[in-house]
């Protein structure tokens, strides 16, 4: 099953919802200021919808952002990526979809597909840890791309899907 619509409603929601626990993972791991948070959900909100060789070889991929574009067309509103990250339970709810998506791609997708799908779930939390300086003074100084809270949740998050860790993360 490679194609959007070869799964039922329920794993459909779950493909899409593990786009947002991929990004919320890495934002709950390390909150910031306010407009690092908004920087990290437009860095991974951006990175989502962006074509690019390895999303458009992957049919389920270019299936999802489809069903995304369709979903912004037609005014369906998305969740506000502040509120879901400042949730109590924000980091667990997004590992644990994490985990779900893992076992879906495991027993539906080929083992290409879901390779390439969950590789793409990495590099949405790896962009969203990369969007925004994390820590440092007001005038930021001392502030680092990636800190170790968010460099612990991306091994964390290859570790889920089963796909290794960026080098520059090893």
């Amino acid at each position: 099953m490679n194609l959007f619509t070869d799964y039922t409603s329920e794993e459909q929601q779950l493909l899409l919802r593990s786009l947002q626990a991929a990004a919320v993972a890495v934002s709950a791991a390390s909150l910031g200021r306010k407009t690092e948070t908004i920087s990290e959900g437009f860095a991974a909100a951006s990175f989502i919808m962006e074509r690019t060789q390895a999303t458009v070889g992957n049919p389920l991929i270019t299936a999802v952002q489809y069903a995304l574009e369709q979903r912004a067309v037609s005014g369906q509103p998305f969740p506000d990526y502040q509120k879901v990250v400042a949730a109590p339970d924000a980091s667990a709810t997004a590992l644990a979809t994490l985990r779900q998506v893992n076992a879906l791609l495991t027993e539906k997708a080929t083992p290409d597909v879901a390779q390439g799908f969950k590789a793409w779930l990495l590099e949405i939390a790896q962009r969203t840890a990369a969007a925004g300086k994390e820590g440092g003074n007001f005038w930021g100084r001392g502030a680092v791309q990636i800190n170790d809270a968010e460099r612990a949740i991306l091994h964390e998050i290859a570790q889920i899907l089963d796909v290794p860790p960026p080098e520059q993360m090893a």
